[in-house]
């Protein structure tokens, strides 16, 4: 996370001249956000438990340059999140409504391409309602570091993508009832979040047709690929991390910027915490992908994979002090989306070797058998899991070497 400060401050300095982006234009955008999670879980000291939420969120953005690549605007956000807990009847909708002023500074680093940075402000109304009464009124004002990428597929229209960086957030909750009471916090994030996609329209001058010749692509239709995959981990509740995977891939171009392939992985971690906590954890997985190819210049060439890993694992958590001792084995059972974004240096012909620049993770289903053992008792509790959340994580990149046959 480190990376993210100097980043942003390159983004807000830099200048590159780009046709859509000229002072005087303006753009419109619409985006969205959701996330969902279902969850089961049986146990063998408790009854089966089960809760269910939801979220979703809708942006729009009207902003205008107001120099070249420098643009300010105002947008608003309309939310609505959902808990439900069947066991004890418990059912909480919290809709919301906020307005913000916002500015941006993009670069260019292709003609199709934007990337920016974004600073914004504003206020924020979300209730919390209760068997359809509100309960608990809360006012926040709040002011978010964000980092966007917009993608032009045609001449003014643009896809577009953005992720919180760092937020500082103050709220006011008052709750309602024969006694009111009030309530003040202060709070601070950092790290990404708060992922949103959507569409733009860009109006005004431009010169960009978008016509040019695409550059040629380094690979050809039916062209074979292998390669050995080494990635690192994080495991954010320990210190001392020490995960790694090792995986081996194997891919056939459908076209010269698609390639459709599978990847066996395996991974392994041992660390220990501040309690001497000890923590432990293999697992393996197989994942069939999708990875698409755009050359940018000579040797180089960007991608993104995506795919889906059906995986095991088994975790382990040990604590011992004196005569006493808690362990604790869980075993998962996982179907998990994911994406990658990466870059490759063809080295010769034949081979290549591509940076993967951490990873979105959209989390998916998981089964997991969890047993508890102390020196007096043992417990054994099963969850079921359907999550749909990204999350993106910079720790989790690493390297692929690649080998081209028949070239």
């Amino acid at each position: 996370m480190k990376y993210f400060l100097p980043l942003l401050t390159f983004f807000l300095t830099a200048a590159s001249l780009s046709a859509q982006t000229l002072q005087g234009n303006r753009f419109h955008s619409l985006s969205g956000n959701l996330s969902i999670a279902l969850n089961t879980t049986e146990s063998s000291l408790t009854p089966q438990s089960k809760y269910q939420t939801y979220n979703l969120g809708l942006q729009y953005v009207r902003g205008k340059f107001i120099r070249d690549n420098l643009a300010q605007g105002f947008g608003i956000d309309l939310g609505v999140g959902h808990i439900r807990i069947p066991a004890t009847d418990y059912s909480m909708m919290s809709p919301s409504v906020s307005g913000y002023y916002l500015i941006r500074k993009y670069i260019a680093p292709s003609e199709r391409v934007r990337v920016f940075g974004q600073l914004k402000a504003g206020l924020t109304y979300n209730p919390q309602l209760y068997d359809g009464k509100i309960e608990t009124n809360i006012f926040g004002a709040s002011g978010t570091a964000a980092l966007g990428l917009t993608y032009f597929y045609r001449k003014n229209w643009a896809l577009e993508a953005l992720a919180n960086v760092a937020s500082l957030s103050v709220t006011h909750s008052r709750q309602q009832g024969e006694k009111v009471s009030t309530d003040a916090d202060l709070s601070g994030t950092f790290g990404l979040s708060g992922f949103q996609i959507g569409v733009a329209k860009y109006f005004g001058s431009s010169s960009s047709s978008f016509e040019a010749p695409p550059k040629q692509s380094l690979y050809v239709i039916g062209q074979p690929y292998v390669a050995a995959d080494l990635t690192g981990y994080i495991r954010s509740n320990v210190t001392d991390n020490k995960g790694f995977s090792l995986g081996v891939t194997a891919a056939r171009f459908t076209s010269p910027s698609l390639a459709l392939g599978i990847g066996v992985y395996g991974n392994y971690g041992n660390s220990e915490d501040f309690n001497s906590v000890k923590y432990s954890n293999w697992g393996a997985s197989v994942r069939p992908y999708a990875e698409h190819y755009w050359p940018v210049s000579g040797k180089w060439t960007v991608w993104v994979n995506g795919g889906a890993s059906l995986g095991y694992s088994q975790n382990k958590q040990e604590a011992a002090s004196g005569t006493t001792f808690n362990r604790t084995t869980s075993t998962t059972f996982s179907l998990n989306p994911n994406v990658r974004p990466g870059i490759q240096y063809q080295l010769t012909p034949q081979w290549a070797i591509a940076a993967m620049v951490g990873i979105l993770d959209f989390k998916g289903f998981s089964a997991k058998i969890e047993e508890g053992t102390t020196q007096t008792s043992s417990t054994k509790t099963t969850t079921y899991d359907i999550t749909i959340t990204p999350t993106y994580t910079l720790g989790n990149s690493g390297l692929s070497l690649r080998y081209f046959p028949g070239r």
